[in-house]
């Protein structure tokens, strides 16, 4: 099943993170998302706003929020562990999480782990009951100026997980861009885009 969150506006106060509750079977989960579109204030210009969307399971929130800053593009996924236990994930190696820019076909244009090495030993991370995690990752001037004009969606997720966050580049809106709400719910796991 493939996920297309759609969001276009970080909204610093947005609270609609849904619980989740788990299936029967045993590697399937539930789960909900939701990502929010807002105009821009004020005026006829028009301005990039940072791209937001959120997924919650297990008292786990996921929240992946794009924005450009000073020509660069800055992705960050925060993992928040609502529950009264740790949140432990295994790992097949060093690697803990990744991030993805995509095209409208699904290509992907970057992904943060390219180049990179990591331990080829077992290893785990977790996140403490009632704390978050920040996983982050900068695209320089140079490399987004080069993909900018066809990236269209940005991908982040925890590595050995079957979860997948998406929501769009950050876009350029005005004062008469409507209000949207995207949300999508997720059952299961498997591939959420092709490489």
């Amino acid at each position: 099943m493939k996920l297309h969150h759609a969001a276009y506006a970080f909204i610093p106060a947005l609270a609609f993170c849904l619980s989740a509750v788990s299936l029967p079977t045993a590697s399937a989960s539930f789960g909900t998302g939701i990502g929010v579109s807002f105009p821009a204030s004020g005026g006829h210009s028009t301005e990039i706003v940072p791209s937001y969307a959120a997924f919650s399971f297990d008292q786990v929130i996921e929240e992946l929020t794009v924005e450009e800053k000073h020509g660069r593009l800055v992705m960050e996924l925060k993992v928040t562990n609502d529950s009264d236990s740790d949140y432990f994930v295994a790992h097949r190696n060093g690697q803990v999480y990744d991030f993805a820019i995509l095209d409208k076909n699904g290509k992907t244009l970057y992904r943060w782990s390219d180049g990179m090495a990591f331990t080829q030993a077992l290893t785990s991370s977790s996140v403490s009951a009632h704390k978050s995690e920040v996983y982050t990752a900068e695209l320089d001037r140079k490399k987004y100026r080069e993909i900018k004009d066809d990236a269209v969606l940005v991908t982040a997720w925890l590595v050995d997980t079957p979860y997948k966050l998406t929501t769009r580049m950050p876009t350029k809106v005005g004062s008469s861009t409507p209000v949207t709400l995207h949300g999508g719910i997720i059952i299961g796991d498997g591939p959420w885009y092709d490489d």
